[in-house]
């Protein structure tokens, strides 16, 4: 960064890779985008587990945006602090239905990664009573990823 900015703007670049691991491996709420039917957009708030490439979600068997991605896999996905220096990640991709809906399977270690990473040791809690319930687990293959953090503006917009 040098002297150029000050610290508390943040890097003023995007995430190396260490950094996008460390950051991804944070509780951050995801926002998935996904298309309708009819091509408008909807998106929703969701836990997810990073592991490279890769990105996971675990979702309820009723889930009105697991039917979008049936339709239409194209999906972006949004990941941010939303204070100071406000990082942030966003990625194109294609999602797909790994297994589901059912009750057990590999979403149980997903999702009990995520309820430790979201919740603590209260994550059991939460999750263990709700695995008679039948999930899906989607798994979004990056087309491309940005990140950058910092409250300067983008060398591009300039």
């Amino acid at each position: 960064m040098g002297d150029k900015y000050p610290q508390w703007m943040g890097k003023m670049r995007g995430l190396t890779k260490e950094e996008l691991s460390q950051f991804l491996a944070k509780p951050y709420i995801a926002r998935i985008a996904t298309l309708k039917k009819d091509g408008s957009p909807y998106i929703v708030p969701a836990w997810f587990y990073y592991e490279e490439p890769y990105f996971y979600f675990v979702a309820r068997a009723k889930s009105v945006w697991v039917e979008h991605i049936k339709n239409d896999p194209r999906v972006a996905v949004q990941i941010s602090r939303d204070d100071p220096p406000y990082t942030r990640v966003l990625v194109e991709g294609l999602a797909e239905i790994v297994e589901g809906p059912i009750v057990g399977g590999r979403w149980v270690e997903i999702a009990n990664k995520m309820a430790l990473r979201y919740l603590g040791e209260r994550g059991p809690e939460y999750l263990t009573p709700t695995l008679n319930r039948p999930r899906y687990l989607i798994r979004v293959t990056p087309r491309s990823l940005v990140s950058w953090e910092g409250v300067e503006w983008h060398p591009r917009y300039i």
